[in-house]
């Protein structure tokens, strides 16, 4: 999880596009920590919590949900609860499971990831259709096939439900089960047009994230059956975590689900500052626009200069896998927040991507 910095460049506060995670706590939602009613979580007596997972439950079409501190988390006792030692994940290249929660996967849970390479983020029952009918006592049993959506690499990508269906049928003929890291599932939803629970009724597990997007200061839920329920709260307790009165960041966590409706404002946004960026670097940016808050720019090489670059004049992006650089819209940025990201990387292109790299292998 990504921290939100305190620092500035000369008397301006930067703009922090380096991730929606960086986002402040609103008024409501401090007032609503101020003055949830607790109880204690480990007995099951923390009345906001136990709301707080009955709500996320009805978004996602679920028939039960486990209130957890991150994604990672989420993912890792979902995976916990249904993939047995010594089986694979399989997972899209480019992924957070793959890219930066591998170690926690293989490290704990005991399986390992096998990753396949999609567009944007997206594969279809053709990428699993080998590896789900391999019957070898050689080689590692599949365990469970997971999506992520939004797809945070591929420039906040969105799984279409066509799409999704494939793959779930896929994975049912399989007897497998498919995990959805839906992180940012409400920016999905709203860029895709479909609502959270047709998400839910294709997966067998579904997370989302409170801190993603949705601003609350921690959490996540994962979204599941009773049994996988039971399954994951042991799981969450073997890796040490044990509620108390949490109920006062569950509060918060019930404020940030009454604002989905206005991730469509962070992905105008994002479109903004993409069209921005066309402008001043045309040779370096995507011709589409954005699907939902997710703006990368691949610059190869060229992208850890660029960054730095930016971080001097004020503007904090990062480099989400090697050689791709993201920004990230979210409420605590506005229009000029944009016009001077964009403004940026206008003046710092000359210095940081005009001059020819004798690196091998650059991403275009």
């Amino acid at each position: 999880m990504l921290e939100r910095e305190e620092e500035s460049v000369g008397d301006v506060a930067p703009v922090d596009l380096r991730s929606d995670t960086v986002t402040r706590p609103t008024g409501r939602m401090l007032e609503a920590m101020a003055s949830a009613r607790v109880g204690d979580d480990f007995y099951g007596e923390d009345p906001t919590v136990l709301a707080l997972e009955e709500r996320a439950a009805e978004l996602a079409g679920t028939e039960d949900a486990l209130f957890v501190v991150s994604g990672t988390m989420a993912n890792l006792v979902a995976i916990l609860a249904l993939v047995p030692r010594g089986r694979e994940l399989i997972a899209e290249a480019d992924t957070d499971l793959v890219r930066w929660e591998s170690h926690s996967v293989a490290g704990l849970a005991g399986v390992q990831l096998t990753a396949v390479h999609g567009t944007d983020g997206m594969f279809g029952a053709a990428d699993l259709e080998e590896l789900l009918a391999r019957d070898d006592w050689r080689a590692p049993q599949t365990g469970m096939v997971a999506v992520e959506n939004t797809h945070s690499a591929g420039g906040g990508s969105v799984w279409s439900l066509d799409r999704l269906e494939e793959v779930a049928s896929a994975c049912r003929a399989a007897g497998v089960p498919l995990h959805c890291d839906g992180a940012r599932l409400f920016n999905a939803a709203v860029a895709g047009g479909y609502a959270a629970h047709e998400v839910g009724a294709l997966c067998d597990t579904v997370t989302f994230s409170l801190y993603k997007g949705l601003g609350a200061p921690m959490g996540s839920l994962l979204c599941c059956g009773a049994e996988v329920r039971t399954a994951a709260a042991r799981a969450r307790r073997q890796l040490g975590c044990t509620f108390r009165q949490i109920g006062t960041m569950a509060a918060a966590g019930l404020v940030a689900l009454e604002g989905i409706e206005h991730l469509a404002e962070d992905h105008e946004l994002a479109h903004r500052l993409a069209r921005g960026l066309r402008d001043v670097l045309p040779e370096w940016a995507a011709p589409a626009l954005p699907s939902t808050n997710i703006v990368t720019l691949r610059l190869g090489p060229r992208a850890a200069p660029f960054v730095a670059a930016l971080r001097e004049r004020g503007v904090l992006v990062t480099e989400v896998v090697p050689g791709v650089v993201r920004f990230v819209t979210h409420r605590d940025v506005d229009s000029a927040g944009v016009e001077l990201a964009v403004a940026a990387a206008a003046r710092v292109a000359p210095e940081t991507l005009a001059a020819p790299l004798a690196t091998a292998g650059e991403r275009a």
